[in-house]
């Protein structure tokens, strides 16, 4: 009982929502926007996962906020990639390459997860967190950064004590994105 209480918690402190929101704002904190562009931006990033997902809800299409259920998945998913898409065609007119660069990530880490979710459940929470992480280490240059990936096993393993995920499903999340991360952060 206690093990999934502590697994309850790592999932919730490392939420998919939270940590999709947190990318993108982060970023945009630490941009040298004007406090207006900060503000709307920050606004559409924490709107594209909310709007959805409530929309959804509403409408009985969603059965809980961790989309437990794969086929409940991809109408979700799908609408976020093509919100992140018209969100980063948006920011690209802003002039910030960073920001454009981030803008870009999370567009094609959403597709990506977006089509294998068609298929075969993925983890968000992993995802989004691994997301986050390589996001942070982009933008602040430390090497004591790289200890954000500590997090990830608890994670995965959160995921899986509370039967959401099979440890392949986790292990796919994180490495997907990593890939990703790194092709279009520092590969480019």
């Amino acid at each position: 009982m206690l093990k999934k209480k502590i697994a309850r918690i790592i999932s919730e402190v490392f939420n998919g929502f939270l940590t999709m929101i947190l990318t993108p704002l982060i970023s945009i904190l630490l941009s040298p926007l004007d406090f207006q562009r900060k503000a709307a931006l920050g606004i559409i990033y924490v709107l594209i996962p909310l709007l959805p997902y409530l929309l959804l809800r509403k409408l009985g299409l969603v059965s809980d906020y961790e989309f437990s259920k794969r086929k409940e998945r991809p109408v979700y998913f799908f609408t976020l990639s093509i919100l992140f898409g018209l969100t980063y065609l948006f920011v690209n007119t802003l002039g910030n390459e960073i920001l454009s660069t981030i803008s870009l990530n999370i567009f094609l880490v959403s597709t990506v997860i977006s089509f294998i979710t068609l298929l075969w459940k993925i983890s968000g929470h992993m995802t989004y967190s691994t997301l986050l992480f390589v996001t942070v280490i982009f933008l602040v240059d430390s090497p004591y950064l790289l200890l954000l990936f500590l997090f990830t096993p608890f994670i995965a393993w959160s995921r899986i004590v509370l039967g959401k995920h099979t440890l392949t499903q986790t292990m796919l999340g994180t490495l997907i994105t990593l890939f990703l991360s790194i092709l279009i952060y520092w590969g480019f």
